[in-house]
């Protein structure tokens, strides 16, 4: 039997247009919208109590799935990994973007990212066992459970305790693709002053290392497969066959079917890399390259580097041309 649960819960669909040019004057863009309605209502919720760490019952599960965790900063290219991994048959996600953080609440708090942070593993077990057996009632025995909620990273063990049924690929991406995604994602890098833009730059800069210094410990401590952004685009086939061969249940993947990640319409794997740096001024991507260079080893350990003129493909940003002014 050949089937992709792809099962999505929760969703809320928006209307992408105002009928009129006035009306998007008076009302902003629909992103604009939409962060404004998300910022409200986690306010809204921040105002009504929350049980943070529920523990639902389930019946037993058919059979205890594998765990394929997915260990990776945010805003890396794992959802196009995850959406390929996910064509195998008998295999599913937790939530529709492959993270499951977002079904605990305690789990993804504004304090997510502090490797302290209290964390209810048992509440977590229950949660996501309840959903693998809801899951399982609609579409049949589930054997592969594919996680990349990234703050993961920072609290791997625990994890890996807690689900001890399980495979770990880690996976990283090029710091000035990263920044700039990151920028225009959740900064609204083009409404921005060139000050604000720089201040944001080396902020998200330090977090990339941040998180990329635990991601280095995780594959120096557990020896995962691992690779990056650019390794998968360059060649998706022999990624997989890599990760398939070390994880036979991952069985009928299609690397060549088409993918949907984020906003952007269904495509193929594509490096976007180039698009996404030439969004950057040079000032931008000297700042990145600035706040890295005490991290060069790190760097280089992914294969990057500090010094921005390099090209692309060397782990740089200069042979991409900038916005134009």
């Amino acid at each position: 039997m050949n089937f992709k649960p792809g099962i999505r819960v929760n969703e809320i669909g928006t209307n992408n247009g105002f009928g009129d040019t006035a009306g998007r004057k008076a009302h902003g863009s629909t992103k604009t919208i939409i962060k404004k309605a998300k910022r409200l209502i986690r306010v809204i919720q921040s105002t009504i109590k929350v049980d943070n760490w529920p523990t639902p019952t389930h019946l037993p599960l058919v059979s205890e799935p594998t765990f394929l965790f997915i260990i990776t900063p945010p805003y890396s290219g794992s959802t196009a990994l995850t959406q390929v991994l996910n064509s195998a048959h008998h295999s599913t996600l937790l939530q529709k973007r492959g993270e499951g953080q977002w079904l605990v609440p305690g789990m993804c708090q504004a304090d997510r990212w502090d490797p302290d942070k209290y964390i209810d593993w048992k509440s977590v077990k229950a949660v996501w066992s309840s959903k693998i057996r809801f899951i399982e009632e609609h579409v049949g025995k589930i054997n592969v459970v594919i996680e990349k909620s990234p703050p993961n990273l920072v609290r791997t063990d625990r994890l890996l305790e807690t689900f001890p049924k399980h495979k770990m690929v880690a996976f990283n991406r090029n710091p000035y693709a990263s920044c700039a995604s990151i920028l225009y994602r959740l900064q609204n890098g083009r409404d921005r002053s060139k000050n604000e833009r720089m201040e944001i730059i080396r902020k998200l800069a330090a977090a990339w290392a941040f998180r990329s210094e635990w991601l280095k410990k995780q594959i120096e401590t557990y020896s995962p497969i691992h690779f990056t952004y650019e390794n998968f685009c360059n060649d998706p086939e022999g990624i997989v066959k890599n990760i398939t061969d070390q994880f036979s249940e991952l069985i009928g993947i299609d690397t060549t079917r088409a993918i949907k990640v984020k906003d952007y319409q269904l495509q193929g794997i594509s490096n976007q890399n180039e698009r996404q740096i030439g969004n950057l001024s040079e000032s931008e991507r000297s700042v990145i390259g600035e706040a890295l260079s005490s991290h060069e080893d790190l760097l280089q350990f992914f294969g990057y580097t500090s010094e921005w003129k390099n090209d692309v493909e060397r782990g740089g940003a200069g042979n991409v041309a900038p916005p134009r002014a």
